[in-house]
Order: structure tokens, then sequence, then C-alpha cells
């Protein structure tokens, strides 16, 4: 997944009901269980704050630490 300012954008339009099944479905497609994410209406709010703040380089750096845990994932 591609995170960029567009995509943040849309992540952020979304109820916290939808953007909480999309990081549910994202912990899913990389092999986190669901329920290690501890995820309540509160956290919701926390990751959305987060998001709001990010800057490009935030999310060139979340984009980077991604695919390092997916290619730690996949050497497994």
């Amino acid at each position: 997944m591609q995170l960029d300012k567009r995509m943040l954008e849309r992540l952020l339009g979304m109820s916290d009901e939808q953007l909480e099944r999309v990081i549910r479905q994202i912990a899913q497609e990389s092999g986190i269980p669901a329920q290690q994410l501890g995820l309540d209406p509160s956290s919701i709010q926390s990751i959305r704050l987060a998001l709001g703040m990010a800057s490009e380089e935030d999310l060139e750096r979340l984009g980077e630490i991604y695919q390092q845990y997916l290619r730690g994932r996949r050497g497994r």
C-alpha cells in the first residue's frame, strides 16, 4: 500500500467505523492478529489525529518501515 497525501485524505474522510475496518484489513493482510491491535474509539481518534499531523516525510518513512516489516515476514 502506497500511503501518500491523497490516500491520507481519503482515510481521514472515512467514518471511525470505516477507518477501523481499513486498519483491521491492513493488519490481517500483514499477518497481525486483530486482537493485538487493541482498537477502541479512543485509539481510532488517536490514529486519526496522528495521521492528520503526518508530513510527507512521515508518510515516506512509514512506507519504508512497512516495507521492511513485510520483507522480514517473508524471510521467516
